[in-house]
């Protein structure tokens, strides 16, 4: 015992002269990454005096496989994700003595489909202002949900001067004195195009900048949030932002364009003013890009937050399928996992050709079985409530299982996968 504990007392010894650290940030729990994409590995790291050795496990740490050794000055690495999938994943990174492993598992997935996110705007979208542009907030969203789940993709269709009007459904036809053609390459409808899990926009001024009043606004972001809802997709409207206009009424336009985005569209509505406007409705001196108009990166950032908090990305696009692998058997159909995200029960959802029995299986993110259930179903329409025990210490928000469908001469075994509310 005495020999361990000097051992022990050498290494922090060590550790304290030497200064020497080293922390993995990403992947570091949760993440879903798929096969053949490249997402990034990050550590921050102190004082090292040799190469990181990085490795990844898929059975939770029993055996390592190696990926690269970068040098120590580093503090990411661009991987591409092997074939091999696992729910078991993590990595760890190792520096001389130093190391430091992905503080929970993460998934590899050999899933191949993604989820597109439009972003439809003027000039704030496509990145003015910050420098450079990785710094936007278009562009510091999409490295962060994409870091966290690869299906996620950001197309963003935003480009200098474009107003609500130009963005309006294909076809609209446009009042009396309004001298703007739709932009159809970067419109509504170019948008729904690409099947999209969510559309956001942000118009930050140039409405009012052009003349157009507070109605003619709402109006066009009403018919774009019909257009999306007759898609059935999700549209996220960011308000006004403070521009150091010359004209109080101008000012005050935004102001009550702002309020009204935020009253009509409550909960999908992003305030893109508080944090970023002075009480004169001008725009922050520190978060200033220098034009008036833009926002240097500080104001970027703030953006970015806002959108983050949203769970946009965490809310339209869940990690496999959401929840199901598709049916494809010619007796079980309309395969339907709900809620999902879930509190405390769900419900399983087809319909059968055939009667059987119905086993479920779920089991948290390392392996532990947290519910065995058997359920006979009929003909036709089924539903199968399950109760879920919160009680569980669960590692993560996931839960994954297998749906076995059971007849007289057939088996057929889906995965799911759920996410706690």
């Amino acid at each position: 015992m005495r020999k361990i504990l000097y051992f022990v007392f050498l290494n922090i010894i060590s550790f304290s002269v030497y200064g020497q650290c080293l922390t993995i940030t990403a992947p570091n729990g949760d993440e879903y990454w798929q096969v053949g994409k490249t997402p990034s590995i990050t550590w921050e790291s102190n004082g090292l005096s040799s190469d990181v050795i990085l490795e990844y496990s898929i059975n939770n740490g029993y055996s390592w496989i190696p990926i690269a050794t970068v040098p120590n000055t580093s503090v990411s690495y661009e991987w591409t994700i092997p074939n091999t999938a696992s729910l078991q994943s993590l990595v760890r990174a190792t520096s001389n003595t130093t190391v430091d492993t992905s503080n929970s598992v993460f998934e590899i997935s050999e899933d191949t489909s993604s989820c597109n996110i439009v972003v439809l705007g003027s000039s704030t979208a496509l990145g003015t202002g910050a420098t450079p542009i990785e710094n936007s907030w278009v562009n510091l969203y999409y490295t962060t949900i994409f870091q966290k789940n690869t299906k996620l993709n950001i197309i963003n269709l935003s480009a200098l001067g474009l107003t609500t009007y130009h963005i309006l459904p294909t076809g609209t036809v446009l009042p009396d004195g309004v001298d703007v053609t739709i932009d159809e390459d970067r419109n509504i409808t170019e948008a729904l195009s690409y099947n999209p899990v969510a559309i956001i926009i942000n118009m930050p001024s140039n409405d009012t900048a052009e003349g157009y009043s507070i109605n003619a606004q709402l109006d066009n972001y009403a018919a774009l949030n019909t257009a999306a809802s007759n898609n059935s997709t999700p549209l996220w409207i960011t308000t006004t932002q403070p521009r150091n206009f010359s004209s109080a009424s101008n000012i005050q336009i935004q102001r009550d364009v702002k309020d009204q985005i935020l009253s009509i569209y409550a909960d999908k509505s992003i305030s893109f003013w508080d944090g970023i406007a002075d009480v004169d409705g001008k725009i922050l001196s520190n978060l200033d890009a220098g034009d008036g108009i833009h926002l240097n990166n500080d104001g970027h950032a703030i953006l970015f937050n806002k959108v983050l908090n949203k769970n946009i990305a965490e809310t339209t696009c869940l990690g496999g399928s959401l929840g199901i692998e598709e049916i494809t058997t010619n007796y079980v159909n309309d395969l339907k996992i709900h809620p999902n995200p879930v509190k405390d029960h769900v419900n399983i959802d087809f319909t059968s050709e055939f009667s059987g029995e119905l086993s479920i299986e779920l089991y948290d993110i390392l392996g532990r079985k947290l519910l065995e259930k058997k359920a006979d179903f009929g003909t036709g329409n089924n539903s199968v409530p399950v109760l879920l025990n919160r009680n569980n210490s669960l590692s993560s928000k996931f839960i994954f299982g297998t749906l076995t469908f059971t007849t007289d001469n057939k088996i057929v075994q889906k995965s799911v996968k759920l996410v706690l509310n």
